[in-house]
């Protein structure tokens, strides 16, 4: 079982009750121009390089318009496939040898987590015409061992061992638990959630719709009421693997990808600001504190590396998409 990370009451007094602009000053301010870091190392974990596979020094193309990585499964990798326009999706799991088997049909990608430890795969399918469901597929029996049913699409925000954190956003607005080992599902609040972490005990969510005047919060997952902070400006885009820095973007980020990105204590504090002439794509962990954002300038764009203000390249410059 993973050792939980517990968040003092210490922690949870010094952090601000409130986090916004003031708070971001205090931090130092990096320009992000790909063209101009130096490059550093390769990215250390498993990778898409358009449709390739990279995992050191593997290389796996994979024949499918588009393709989405949720991670390595043993001497495997779990990922989607579809065509052009995300129809057609398919669960697979690639071997090194490129062969390809398919799981699962007509799942949605983009709702969909992989627990390698656990050897599960849960995801989500089912439209207006048929029921939203949630699945969870066993890796190593090679079927789906827990099925249940909402009465609304739900947001994936965890999947770890055996445990299921959802939101809704339509119907009954509300966050829930579900645990698969004993099917068992419980609502954690009546907020929609975009963050959680098993973990680490943490879950973020909005006050109420963003649009309208809602704020980013961050609180404990079993209890939710117990308030880390609140940030009207900012929302979580990604949680260390360690639960202790967070990375957020502006609160109403729309479109391409934000301008820039807000680099936290868990608690709050800012320990940088990282800025681009263009738009940041995917932004994840490689390790505890090291930071990969796909940074897109005016011209060119790489994968870049930061340790909050030590940065380097982690890919190879390309053009920038025009997209």
């Amino acid at each position: 079982m993973r050792r939980l990370l517990p968040i003092t009451t210490a922690l949870v007094a010094l952090a601000a009750p409130l986090l916004g602009a003031a708070a971001a000053d205090a931090a130092p301010t990096i320009a992000i121009k790909p063209g101009k870091i130096a490059r550093g190392p390769d990215i250390a974990v498993p990778h898409l390089d358009d449709k390739t596979v990279v995992d050191g020094h593997v290389r796996v193309q994979v024949r499918s318009p588009r393709v989405l990585l949720y991670g390595k499964w043993h001497d495997h990798y779990i990922a989607a496939t579809g065509d052009r326009e995300w129809g057609n999706v398919k669960l697979v799991r690639i071997a090194q040898s490129g062969k390809v088997k398919v799981l699962r049909k007509f799942i949605d990608p983009f709702q969909t987590m992989l627990d390698a430890e656990a050897d599960q795969v849960v995801y989500s399918y089912g439209d207006s015409t048929q029921k939203p469901t949630l699945a969870v597929y066993d890796l190593g029996l090679g079927r789906e061992v827990s099925v249940n049913t909402f009465a609304s699409l739900p947001e994936l925000l965890e999947f770890d061992e055996g445990l299921v954190v959802a939101s809704f956003g339509s119907f009954k607005v509300k966050t829930i638990t579900w645990d698969t080992v004993i099917d068992e599902t419980n609502r954690v609040n009546a907020k929609f959630g975009n963050f959680a972490s098993k973990a680490h005990d943490l879950l973020g969510f909005y006050s109420k719709d963003p649009d309208q005047g809602g704020c980013q919060v961050l609180t404990h997952l079993s209890q939710p009421s117990d308030v880390l902070w609140t940030n009207c400006d900012e929302r979580i885009e990604a949680v260390s693997p360690d639960g202790k820095r967070v990375a957020t973007i502006p609160l109403l980020t729309d479109g391409l990808g934000a301008s820039s990105v807000m680099l936290r204590k868990i608690g709050g504090a800012p320990l940088a600001r990282y800025t681009v002439d263009g738009w940041f794509g995917a932004i994840q962990w490689e390790t505890p504190t090291r930071l990969l954002m796909d940074a897109n300038g005016r011209k060119q764009s790489a994968t870049v590396r930061c340790e909050v203000a030590d940065c380097n390249r982690a890919t190879d410059l390309k053009p920038t998409p025009n997209l």
